[in-house]
């Protein structure tokens, strides 16, 4: 063996040598005494040159004594993998600041989507900006954008995190290049099928679930139609109590959700489903139309013949055992409903291979849909009543107003005859823009 120079240490690079078999040794000696010996621990990295032995050296001595500043342990475990740091940055970082509900969706996602693809068993040495452009590549191809942008949020986290240990020497995640959805040619079958591709109910569905309601087709044609002139949430309906519908006022208020998370916050322990306040952190308040009182009333009824045991005093729970019903629950029954009265959810096959169609919530999005395109909408008093907040006119307003929710219209209201508003005389279009220009302008 021959030593580089004299072998000493030159400005705290470390002692390097070449040894027989051609490759570089290098060690390192930090300020900090190692725990197990009462001696200053001392690193040694073999690398292929002289600079990469020092450059690891220096690295993995870095990292030790932040595991020793941070009173931590200081093992460093080199076949640990990339998927084993992600976990434990879930875990330690990201699980702290989560709700139970948002570790739950944390952990599903990253389990669907990251850690059964190749990268999550890459030892950190392994890592490098192409092969996250492969990973990101491969999740874009088989989910949306919106699903991916969790994993590859986590990815970026996850690096910083390891660099800020100096675990890693760059951020590989921020670095990678995400391909933007450029179509080099015109594929008019495509573009045919997602203008065809239907959105939101029709107004022929709704008249098709009215009908079930006054048939008394089962317990679910009434929660259809109460979805639809609320725009409630599944998980919201759910946990509704009648202490929370103000009958006299005609108002509802939403205080409350149905969500899914871990028994214990343990994801090895199980799932339950709770409630919590609503998306967004804010309660909020809707006006009763008169299909939405009379659906209510209703259910007030069916609940109180046909529930012997309600002890949370919900509006619409399952009769037999008086707990909220579930979402996957009300899912089946729903799709069971539309199937029974021969309504189109347009089931299509997606990028990754699953059916898909209109489901529960799609009764929130046909809601939206018809309020914000009926004459004289107001699209801030939609928001508000659906709990929305990105609207970016919406800080003209400071809170909603029984006068402003009450203007919204609702399915009822837009379709079926019997319930129909009249609006003759709403003020016009040109009229209501000219007000909101001024509203705008004086807070601004």
């Amino acid at each position: 063996m021959s030593k580089n120079n004299d072998g000493k240490r030159e400005n705290g690079e470390g002692t390097t040598r070449r040894l027989l078999s051609g490759k570089y040794e290098c060690i390192v000696q930090s300020k900090y005494m190692n725990p197990k010996t009462g001696k200053p621990k001392r690193i040694k990295r073999i690398c292929d040159t002289e600079s990469a032995a020092r450059e690891k050296a220096k690295m993995d001595l870095a990292a030790w004594e932040k595991e020793i500043e941070r009173g931590r342990d200081t093992k460093i475990n080199k076949a640990k993998t990339f998927g084993e740091y992600m976990n434990e940055y879930i875990e330690n970082e990201a699980k702290p600041s989560l709700t139970g509900s948002g570790y739950h969706s944390y952990v599903s996602n990253m389990n669907r989507n990251f850690f059964s693809f190749p990268i999550a068993r890459y030892q950190l040495h392994m890592l490098s900006a192409v092969e996250f452009e492969k990973y990101f590549d491969s999740i874009l191809a088989l989910k949306s954008r919106k699903t991916c942008s969790l994993p590859i949020q986590l990815c970026r986290r996850c690096c910083k995190w390891l660099v800020d240990r100096s675990l890693l020497k760059e951020n590989y995640a921020a670095q990678a290049r995400i391909k933007k959805e450029i179509s080099d040619e015109y594929d008019k079958k495509r573009e045919d099928d997602i203008k065809n591709r239907k959105k939101i109910f029709s107004p022929q569905d709704i008249e098709k679930f009215y009908y079930a309601y006054k048939n008394n087709m089962g317990q679910y044609p009434v929660v259809v139609l109460f979805l639809l002139e609320t725009g409630l949430r599944a998980g919201e309906f759910a946990a509704l109590r009648n202490d929370n519908i103000d009958l006299e006022n005609n108002k509802i208020h939403i205080v409350e959700t149905q969500s899914l998370r871990f028994k214990d916050n343990n994801k090895d322990g199980g799932v339950e489903y709770y409630t919590k306040v609503p998306k967004n952190g804010e309660a909020r308040f809707v006006m009763m139309s008169d299909l939405c009182k009379e659906c209510v009333l209703y259910m007030m009824e069916q609940t109180r013949l046909k529930c012997k045991n309600n002890p949370d005093n919900l509006l619409y729970p399952v009769f037999t055992s008086g707990k909220r019903r579930s979402n996957d629950s009300m899912e089946v029954c729903f799709k069971a409903l539309c199937d029974k009265l021969d309504i189109d959810r347009d089931i299509h096959l997606t990028k990754n291979g699953q059916m898909r169609g209109l489901c529960l919530h799609s009764l929130r999005h046909t809601a939206d849909t018809m309020a914000n395109t009926a004459k004289n909408a107001n699209v801030v008093n939609t928001a508000l009543m659906m709990g929305h907040k990105a609207i970016n006119v919406e800080n003209v307003y400071t809170h909603a107003t029984e006068d402003a929710l009450s203007s919204v219209t609702t399915p009822s209201q837009a379709v079926l005859d019997e319930y129909k508003k009249d609006t003759d005389n709403n003020i016009d279009d040109e009229e209501l823009y000219k007000m909101y220009l001024k509203l705008k302008e004086k807070f601004e």
